[in-house]
């Protein structure tokens, strides 16, 4: 706890002088105007010689008394003038009394600091003195009674401003102003884990500037050229499995769990299939290759749907896996998030708990840790929902919000950020502690709308998809675009874009009719490896990549759901 000085102590070092500032401890004849009268002990002598040396009478001008040398009251006069200038004035007794007990800037100290405060004013004593300011740190240091503390490293107040509260009073940072972003990714990237790095490409000069290919039909896959600038040969595309709606519903969302071992599809009358990704690949085998049977089973076909899922009323929207629990989460035209429990037998289709909004639900995604969710409507605001009291918080910054309805939101793998996608064209990443804005890209997509947004396994590039019908790859450290992928028109209602083979190339898919399908571009160098697979015949809704294996799976207006896998050819 800090003491204040006692009035005493504060009232003798205002008239004194001793430890003040200067503006208030300064004695008044330093502001007397000039022509004023000497201090008494010199005035006798000044008068006797001026009687002596002039006996004419002359007149003088002392703080603005006139009076007449030689005369009788000419020294009376003086000396009165002089008693006055060391008495003080009532102005400066009530400027006295006034200040008993105030700070520097004439605030009251307080009687008692907490704890907080204490170690602030330390900081900021440490502070001025690492920057040359010793006589006001001695002078602040005497103010509160604090003694010089050794613990305190250099510059600790700058760098926690600069790392914390940089922001924290402004609206957004400065035009033009980018805070690199370092993240880690969870879990830890393996020594021969295959990701992307363009760094280490461009220091081994593997990626070189070369015109992109032209892109052929998968028909063709045999005459492929090597993929521009890597020296490898196209990818091979094979269809694993097909699940088709009864319904003939649209299939319009798609997810994979964490582990890679299930993938759930949406359809537009709300319903949901789980299926179990390996028995899909065994459904593969069985139709394929020197074992092949000439047919195949009903049963067997469905096999790999492990359950059907039913308690939307309208479409699905958006599907999420828990990152550690067996448990779905869904989000519908009906404006709720329905929370479904897949240990339940396959007889229960209904959900266990509702998050119920008053706007579209359109995207969705979980926390690493397992305790949030973020939701995006066709509200401007993010939902942030604390999964074990289903309490929602937003931002309660107004102009952090975006401009239009929220089309994608996807968490960092360490749980720090986040990034959204929105109408407005921007994008947004988010401290996701704070739940403040960290950096935007105001106009991501030429001013056009956001619809997707992924990031990289080692979290230093952001993929982003826009109605420009184009794919942006950015890097986050310093918020500049690397490449730009598309095909055909620069108009669509929506375009999604997801990261496969280890990292290794971007699948993608718009709403454009011309194009209906899925096309590839490599991520290393942004040049186009196909222009279609081949596979769809109408616009792609969903497409999901596999976190473990180089597998998809795309939700199609055909009304099925495909499961195939990229791989690479000899000599890639």
């Amino acid at each position: 706890m800090v003491t204040p000085l006692s009035d005493e102590a504060a009232t003798k070092r205002l008239r004194t002088g001793g430890e003040g500032p200067p503006e208030v401890a300064a004695p008044l004849l330093a502001a007397a105007p000039a022509g004023a009268v000497a201090p008494a002990a010199a005035a006798p002598s000044a008068a006797s010689a001026t009687a002596e040396s002039s006996p004419t009478p002359t007149s003088s001008i002392a703080g603005g008394v006139s009076t007449t040398a030689g005369s009788p009251g000419a020294g009376v006069s003086s000396v009165s003038q002089q008693q006055q200038q060391q008495q003080p004035s009532p102005a400066l007794e009530s400027r006295n009394n006034s200040t008993v007990g105030v700070g520097l800037e004439g605030g009251t100290i307080p009687q008692e600091l907490p704890a907080l405060k204490v170690t602030f004013y330390e900081l900021l004593i440490r502070q001025l003195r690492d920057d040359g300011f010793a006589a006001e740190a001695q002078s602040v240091a005497q103010q509160l009674h604090l003694q010089h503390t050794g613990h305190i490293e250099k510059d600790a107040l700058f760098g926690t401003y600069s790392k914390s509260m940089k922001w924290a009073f402004a609206e957004k940072p400065p035009p033009g102003e980018w805070i690199p972003l370092e993240c880690s990714p969870v879990p830890p990237l393996g020594p021969q884990e295959k990701v992307l790095d363009l760094d280490s490409l461009a220091a081994s000069g593997a990626v070189a500037a070369a015109s992109p290919i032209t892109p052929l039909p998968i028909s063709t896959l045999d005459q492929q050229p090597a993929v521009q600038g890597l020296g490898r040969r196209a990818p091979e595309i094979r269809l694993l499995y097909t699940s088709q709606h009864q319904q003939s519903c649209p299939c319009r969302a798609a997810a994979f769990s964490s582990d890679g071992r299930s993938c759930a599809a949406g359809f537009l009358d709300g319903s949901i299939k789980i299926l179990d990704c390996a028995r899909m690949r065994a459904c593969a085998v069985s139709t394929e290759g020197p074992l092949a049977r000439m047919r195949v089973t009903e049963e067997e076909l469905t096999k790999p749907v492990t359950r059907v899922l039913h308690d939307h009323v309208l479409g699905i929207t958006c599907l999420a896996f828990h990152p550690t629990n067996p448990t779905l989460f869904s989000g519908s035209l009906d404006k709720a998030v329905k929370i479904f429990d897949l240990t339940r037998p396959p007889g229960h289709k209904r959900a266990f708990s509702v998050l119920q909004d008053v706007h579209t639900v359109r995207c969705i995604s979980i926390h690493p840790c397992g305790d949030f969710l973020l939701v995006g409507t066709a509200h401007q605001a993010v939902r942030y929902y604390d999964l074990q009291t289903l309490n929602c918080f937003t931002t309660f910054n107004q102009s952090d919000h975006h401009g239009g309805g929220v089309n994608d939101v996807r968490c960092t793998s360490d749980g720090r950020l986040f990034a959204s996608g929105s109408s407005d064209g921007a994008i947004h990443i988010w401290d996701a502690v704070s739940h403040r804005i960290v950096n935007r890209l105001p106009k991501a997509h030429s001013a056009s709308a956001v619809t997707s947004v992924r990031w990289s396994r080692n979290l230093r590039y952001l993929l982003s998809s826009g109605a420009d019908g184009r794919h942006r790859l950015w890097d986050v450290r310093q918020g500049r675009e690397i490449h730009c992928m598309g095909f055909g028109t620069r108009a669509c209602d929506w375009s999604r874009a997801v990261f496969c083979a280890g990292e290794r190339y971007v699948a993608s898919s718009t709403s454009n009719t011309r194009l209906s399908d899925v096309s590839l571009f490599d991520a290393q160098t942004g040049s186009p490896v196909f222009m279609k697979l081949g596979m769809h015949t109408l616009p792609v809704h969903a497409l999901e990549a596999s976190p473990i294996d180089r597998t998809l799976i795309t939700g199609c207006d055909d009304h099925k759901a495909r499961y195939f896998s990229v791989e690479d050819r000899g000599g890639g």
